[in-house]
């Protein structure tokens, strides 16, 4: 399985959340972080073969989902030997083909959103407002979903499956420590944790009505975004509360993304 980084759920850079805090539904923190921030062009290592075949296997999600079967089609599409299936099966992290897969699909659009940041003719840069910024991210980020939100369902129900939780909120909150430091973000006390995963909680939200939004261009969508980005900027000096810690408790997205699949 591709390596990356150890950055997001099971570690915030300098400061580190303890994954064993997920047993007892509670996440205990140590240090903050360092305001240094890891390049992240090689999310995906564009050389390796399991990269290249995932990267075309992604090719196929509109037409099945986030299944096995887009891997099967991308082996014989770039006429790999079988073989590769089965190490792709047998992979050592003990994950599934198709989790692989959707981990590599949250890993590319991660890399995707980067490269429009920093590219300088982006309109992302005619914004100056921190909290405007992250708004932006996060709805060019959902646009990104545009090509399978049809399947997506899929693909959520794949990263709420017990043993991959640790994996998917560690990409999840890679997405929102992205957001944050280009955003500009320079806290560096408790508002460091507390708006990152106040950005992972709008994400996840926004991405389950991005789901049932069938206005034009999800406009409601985007303007579901904006009020919830709105809403957090609203909380000024109360990042420093540990009782607002509880609001965005990493576990309660996973609890919101199950009761969201269960409902349809």
């Amino acid at each position: 399985m591709l390596k990356t980084p150890f950055r997001g759920f099971q570690a915030f850079r300098g400061g580190q959340l303890a994954l064993n805090g997920l047993k007892n539904g509670v996440i205990s923190t140590r240090l903050y972080h360092s305001r240094d921030h890891p390049s992240s062009n090689k999310i995906v290592d564009p050389k390796s073969v399991e990269s290249v075949l995932l990267t075309k296997a992604l090719e196929y999600i509109p037409q099945y989902g986030f299944s096995n079967a887009c891997i099967t089609q991308a082996i014989r599409e770039l006429d790999y030997p079988d073989s590769i299936h089965s190490a792709i099966s047998t992979n050592p992290s003990g994950n599934s083909p198709e989790f692989q897969l959707t981990l590599h699909w949250l890993k590319t659009q991660r890399q995707k959103l980067e490269q429009h940041i920093l590219d300088p003719n982006s309109e992302y840069h005619k914004i100056t407002d921190e909290y405007e910024r992250v708004s932006y991210a996060i709805k060019k980020r959902l646009e990104f979903n545009e090509p399978v939100v049809g399947r997506l369902v899929g693909g959520i129900s794949q990263l709420v499956v017990p043993y991959n939780i640790p994996q998917s909120l560690e990409e999840l909150h890679n997405l929102s420590d992205d957001i944050a430091f280009y955003a500009g973000d320079m806290s560096h006390d408790f508002a460091w944790y507390s708006k990152r995963v106040g950005f992972s909680s709008i994400y996840v939200s926004s991405e389950l009505y991005m789901l049932q939004d069938s206005s034009d261009g999800y406009r409601r969508t985007k303007n579901f975004v904006d009020e919830k980005v709105l809403g957090l900027k609203g909380l000024g000096s109360a990042y420093n509360d540990i009782e607002e810690w509880g609001i965005f408790n990493a576990i309660s997205l996973v609890n919101m993304i199950k009761s969201q699949l269960v409902r349809g």
